[in-house]
């Protein structure tokens, strides 16, 4: 590459430690993109892409392009078609399985707690009723935690720091992983259907592939013997966003909180939204389970540093 170029969606200001590393070796341009024609543009006018997760990366998207790296600073790649960037020789710099330096990285694990602690107390409606300068305490009688059962669904890198915390709020713990942690002081459920039925929590920390998309459906949730809260952190596609809905009305999900949702960014359809404009048991939040101060700049510092040896290879 004669002149590199890198251009930067979506992102106000690198980490100035990232940006000077990326500017060690490119120029750097950052660019709003509103549209896919827009994102083509820029993906043929530069050599380096970095972004989070406001674009979809498809084959479409990819067939004229340039640019020989993308960088996202996120362990899932749902929003990337890793096939075709294989096809076009394009390199996805992720956090993808960089497990021990994810350890360092709380803020999903800690937005978890903030949802499930919203959800159980019931938060949203309260801060409601106070703006609108109301002052009624027995509306809003909630549950604690202490005792609870908490299923978490993926011992993963977020599932364990979720059960540390829950040990610590005095909650019993549960799971269920592909993978048997021989090892772990919690309580191994052999299936998700086991899992479901035992738990008054059920913690999703999954991801999100083929094989978990829609994991929780009718089938599963029908299987629930006892009401109980979910709340998901992991991506939109491992629910079904109308089962989860029918279970709502049904009485036997007392509540539902996510900052993910099927299809997301293209949300303006969205059934679950709907719903909760109009019930104060559903909590959605935009994807900002990540997105701290601290996360932001760990995340793109390393991010930066993988792409420089990276590319010093080559």
């Amino acid at each position: 590459m004669d002149k590199v170029i890198a251009h930067i969606s979506g992102i106000k200001k690198l980490t100035n430690q990232a940006l000077d590393i990326l500017s060690s070796i490119s120029s750097v341009c950052y660019v709003k993109i509103n549209s896919e024609s827009e994102l083509k543009k820029s993906l043929k006018n530069c050599d380096i892409f970095w972004f989070r997760l406001n674009h979809k990366i498809t084959e479409e998207v990819l067939k004229n392009a340039r640019c020989k790296y993308i960088l996202c600073a996120v362990t899932g790649l749902d929003h990337i078609d890793i096939i075709a960037c294989k096809k076009y020789n394009i390199k996805v710099i992720s956090l993808k399985n960089e497990k021990e330096f994810l350890k360092e990285v709380r803020a999903t694990a800690e937005h978890n707690f903030g949802l499930l602690l919203a959800l159980i107390r019931k938060s949203k409606s309260a801060f409601k009723h106070v703006e609108s300068y109301q002052w009624n305490r027995n509306l809003f009688q909630g549950e604690e935690l202490y005792k609870k059962k908490i299923g978490i669904l993926g011992l993963g890198r977020l599932g364990k720091i979720i059960a540390e915390y829950a040990n610590v709020f005095g909650m019993e713990v549960y799971y269920h992983d592909k993978i048997d942690f021989e090892e772990s002081i919690y309580t191994n459920c052999e299936s998700l259907e086991d899992l479901i039925t035992q738990v008054d929590i059920l913690s999703i920390n999954i991801t999100y592939d083929d094989t978990t998309h829609f994991i929780i459906n009718k089938r599963i949730l029908s299987k629930i013997k006892k009401s109980l809260y979910i709340v998901n952190t992991s991506r939109g596609g491992v629910v079904n966003e109308d089962d989860i809905i029918t279970f709502l009305n049904k009485g036997k999900i007392k509540g539902y909180a996510t900052d993910v949702l099927y299809g997301e960014p293209d949300i303006e359809e969205n059934k679950l939204i709907k719903y909760a404009e109009e019930n104060e048991n559903v909590i959605i939040t935009p994807h900002i389970s990540g997105y701290t101060k601290e996360s932001i700049e760990k995340t793109e510092i390393f991010i930066a540093n993988k792409f420089l040896k990276n590319f010093n290879k080559n």
